[in-house]
């Protein structure tokens, strides 16, 4: 028999085909400035990626990406505008994963808006690393003399926290279970002001992202006990993993793009491509790297994944350790 007819009647067929599959499924149109709300301060590292992305963005889209920092409420300020724009593919946020999986579980909290209906996921970005540090000088130089030291007087040993629910909380809550001990919280509004209080010997330990903490480092005069990661890092070879230790014990602070919860699939495609294909530049890659992080990417379906385990597993630290708004 002659393959011709059939190759040439095939042909027909998905060339007919085309109009009705999922309009919009390759391209979708910006046509005008794409807002991009960045829910923390100017000059921390979300607001630099942010500012990385408003830079190689427009190449892509052709039209200008204006961001808008609205910090406040654990960013939740900042997400409430995303939710509340229209739904159609020009405003868009940066959020931290923790806060969409796990603020909203924590009892007593009271949030602007519900992360779960209001906000739909479109990319993974962003992963930074967390370390535990103490100041150069202080009584145990590792992770085995910080769990001796802990064992013999539980809440001899004082640990900052920069927000209730936040990675740093959760962390300590974390290694608070591991050891059996119950070190003493000390809170503050922010990750710098914990610092400066390691490094002035009015707490003993934090759980820094290590872009705030690497200068300290670098300089002799924090000591980093062991990174919440799943392997050594590059940086500091010397330097255990927690999981070492701790078998199981990571958490890195993650942040990914969200839009509002209207839009639609084919713009949450649109969107999870462009920035997916931007994340593998070479001035976004280095700059990234410059600030101890990494780029993640993959699919919406893959971060909604993520987002979901990261609920199930914080779920069990927040209930282990009965953590409630304002504890």
């Amino acid at each position: 028999m002659d393959a011709r007819p059939f190759s040439r009647r095939f042909l027909i067929a998905c060339l007919m085909a085309l109009p009705f599959a999922a309009p919009g499924a390759w391209a979708q149109t910006v046509t005008r400035d794409v807002r991009l709300i960045v829910p923390y301060a100017p000059g921390g590292s979300v607001d630099i990626l942010g500012r990385l992305l408003a830079e190689v963005l427009p190449a892509a889209i052709g039209h200008n990406v204006v961001v808008e920092n609205r910090s406040g409420a654990g960013a939740f300020i900042g997400l409430q505008a995303v939710a509340n724009a229209p739904a159609d593919g020009h405003t868009l946020g940066l959020a931290p994963d923790l806060g969409l999986a796990v603020s909203p579980i924590i009892p007593g909290t009271t949030l602007p808006i519900n992360p779960d209906r209001d906000l739909a996921p479109i990319a993974s970005l962003m992963r930074v690393p967390t370390v535990l540090v103490t100041r150069g000088d202080a009584p145990f130089q590792d992770l085995d003399s910080l769990v001796a030291r802990a064992r013999t007087s539980p809440t001899a040993v004082t640990a900052g926290i920069s927000g209730n629910g936040t990675i740093t909380h959760l962390l300590i809550a974390r290694l608070n279970g591991a050891i059996g001990t119950q070190m003493v919280y000390v809170p503050y509004r922010g990750g710098t002001p914990a610092l400066l209080d390691v490094l002035a010997g009015n707490v003993d330990l934090y759980f820094s992202l290590l872009p705030e903490s690497l200068p300290y480092i670098q300089a002799g005069r924090m000591r980093p006990l062991g990174f919440a990661s799943a392997g050594r890092n590059a940086q500091f070879p010397d330097v255990p993993a927690m999981t070492e230790r701790f078998p199981g014990f990571t958490g890195t602070a993650d942040y990914g793009m969200v839009g509002a919860a209207g839009l639609s699939p084919t713009w949450v495609a649109f969107w999870n491509r462009t920035v997916n294909a931007a994340l593998t530049r070479p001035e976004i890659r280095a700059r990234l790297d410059q600030m101890s992080s990494e780029a993640t990417g993959g699919t919406a379906a893959e971060y909604r994944a993520k987002l979901g385990n990261d609920r199930a597993v914080w779920g069990e630290v927040v209930r282990a350790n009965d953590i409630r708004a304002g504890s």
